[in-house]
């Protein structure tokens, strides 16, 4: 009846389509358009999703092929140091204080440091945490604005101390390594050493794209993907991109963070400056666009023949 309909209004045959055909099309599109739990749930192994698992019992070990982060040359870090030495002979804070801000954290901080902002983190440098001799004074740098900066050699200069080179070491080494420069100078010392140019970037399929850092290299993954808000609905969560540097090269790894064996790949931890690339499922573009323009279309033939019947109604 709608082809009749159509014929005699003169309506190409192209929208003469009948309205179980149109089901049928709209239907298959909404079944392509869905997302299985297959392609949604994290680390599976095999069709563990089929049934259900012992709750009491190691199924599965995996050796985490995590490597222990050691400094290099460009590297940024925070020194803390507590002692029970007085305050006014803490040289450390007295050359941060003058050090001021590394213009080169600004980037990150995504503002614009003013003049006001300056004095403010003088003050507060220059407030005696500790107290008076015979207290514990500590020097706390502000891991967002500042820091020390190894040179290309890997090197670090602290006055009275000298030069330092803390290249190629884990930070609980390069924390005892200061500690023992700092005997001489200060009376029991300890000292806290932060890595703050831990960057890395997300991009893709996630809530929020963006260069991120990590306190804590080590990191993997997931982690990654949940500081940047997680990972979106239509996300292909098994075919992730990670392009990391080495040198001057870049490398191309790819993750699939549907299998469990994941656990045990040498890029399951991330490295500085790694970019990862969360790319999109299909479906996304079926559901966001494709229906979007079905519905429209389907909107406008149904009018059309609601018009071309009213037409030949009143003809007749």
């Amino acid at each position: 009846m709608a082809t009749l309909l159509l014929k005699a209004a003169g309506i190409p045959r192209v929208f003469a389509m009948s309205y179980p055909g149109m089901a049928v099309v709209l239907l298959a599109l909404l079944v392509y358009a869905c997302v299985p739990n297959k392609k949604l749930t994290y680390l599976q192994y095999g069709e563990d999703l089929r049934g259900s698992n012992p709750t009491d019992t190691i199924l599965r070990q995996y050796t985490l092929k995590q490597k222990v982060y050691r400094l290099q040359p460009e590297d940024i870090i925070t020194i803390r140091v507590a002692s029970i030495t007085s305050e006014e002979y803490n040289f450390i804070k007295k050359y941060e204080t003058d050090l001021g801000l590394i213009r080169k954290l600004d980037q990150y901080s995504r503002s614009i440091i003013t003049d006001n902002q300056q004095n403010l983190l003088n003050n507060n440098n220059r407030m005696n945490i500790g107290g008076g001799e015979g207290m514990v004074s500590s020097l706390v740098l502000d891991r967002q604005n500042t820091g020390f900066t190894l040179d290309a050699r890997g090197e670090l200069e602290l006055p009275e101390i000298g030069v330092l080179n803390l290249a190629g070491l884990t930070i609980p080494e390069a924390e005892q390594k200061i500690k023992e420069a700092l005997t001489g100078y200060y009376e029991v010392p300890m000292v806290r050493v932060q890595l703050i140019n831990y960057h890395f970037t997300v991009l893709g399929e996630v809530e929020n794209e963006g260069r991120y850092t990590s306190f804590d290299p080590r990191i993997n993954i997931f982690d990654a993907v949940s500081l940047a808000g997680n990972i979106g609905e239509f996300a292909d969560r098994s075919n992730i991109k990670i392009i990391r540097g080495d040198g001057s090269q870049a490398k191309v790894l790819y993750l699939n963070m549907l299998d469990e064996r994941t656990l045990d790949a040498d890029n399951f931890y991330i490295q500085r400056d790694d970019i990862i690339i969360v790319p999109a499922l299909q479906a996304r573009t079926t559901s966001r666009y494709t229906l979007k323009n079905i519905s429209f279309f389907l909107g406008i033939s149904t009018a059309i023949l609601s018009i071309a019947a009213l037409v030949i109604s009143l003809n007749n």
